[in-house]
């Protein structure tokens, strides 16, 4: 998953169209600018909850409509105070990004806080739902893919760290990735606030509406579900539904205090339950 996301010929890191109409698959912001309106304003609310004008911190900027939308939602004279900076992997985003964009860019994080000297606001959107994930099943046995990408099951040597452990679904999804990072990125951060926006939940509510898993691939905005998942790697999508409650713990294993834990809808302020609004999650983490 690694190699097909981010690999030399990756998903992300070759350049070819993979948003909107022409690509995969659509975010939030190439639909609506409500939520960078609505981030806008968390921004300026945090900054008066830290009494300065912090930092903001994208990770995974898509092609940078989010980041427009909140500089053009922010104002003339509060955009002058905005230091905005982007994470990004792949050189071809990154010059989408800087077609209607200004800021500073980085390959990591760690580069990132290093840069602003360990304080920032960090907002990502459906940033952590393409991480690489590990798939086990119910009898913990781990799940492997032979050269014709066949599933094959197989005893793990070492489980990962995981709240779905203590209560295994009939198979499920495990971002280790996603914790080594917060170790090796996110543990730079030594004041601020983040802003996680993504889909997913606790167990019951992923894997009651996915029993066999929320590993999934999206080409051409087609859902595709393995095993067609794991063909054509690095051409279309894979993601997973994220597992909020193990980015609350391994952040509470850093130092971060959750603050809120809200659907989309409600952080918007829509009626939106049943839709993307009850399916997106939006974590509020605070550094002190």
């Amino acid at each position: 998953m690694a190699e097909a996301l981010y690999g030399p010929r990756g998903y992300y890191t070759s350049k070819r169209p993979i948003l909107g109409a022409r690509g995969d698959f659509t975010t939030t912001p190439k639909l609506t600018n409500a939520l960078a309106q609505r981030i806008a304003n968390w921004i300026q609310e945090a900054w008066k909850r830290q009494e300065q004008a912090l930092p903001v911190i994208e990770l995974g900027p898509g092609d940078g409509t989010l980041a427009f939308d909140i500089r053009k939602s922010l104002g003339f004279l509060v955009r002058r105070k905005l230091d905005y900076h982007f994470v990004e992997i792949s050189p071809h985003l990154a010059e989408r990004q800087q077609e209607k964009n200004k800021g500073t860019w980085h390959a990591t994080l760690k580069e990132a806080l290093t840069a602003t000297s360990g304080s920032a606001l960090i907002i990502s959107n459906e940033f952590f739902d393409a991480f690489p994930v590990r798939i086990f099943n119910e009898e913990l046995k781990e799940l492997f893919l032979d050269s014709n990408y066949r599933e094959i099951w197989q005893s793990p040597t070492t489980l990962p760290d995981s709240s779905l452990f203590q209560n295994p679904p009939t198979r499920f999804e495990v971002a280790e990735s996603i914790h080594q990072w917060f170790q090796s990125d996110l543990s730079f951060l030594k004041k601020g606030e983040i802003l996680s926006i993504d889909y997913g939940g606790d167990a019951q509510e992923v894997y009651r509406r996915r029993p066999l898993g929320s590993l999934r691939g999206y080409a051409h905005h087609m859902r595709l579900v393995p095993p067609e998942a794991y063909q054509n790697p690095g051409k279309q999508d894979l993601t997973f539904d994220v597992s909020f409650p193990d980015l609350i713990r391994w952040g509470e294993e850093l130092g971060l205090e959750t603050i809120d834990l809200l659907t989309q809808a409600n952080f918007l302020g829509t009626d939106d339950h049943d839709g993307a609004g009850g399916a997106f999650k939006v974590l509020h983490q605070r550094k002190t």
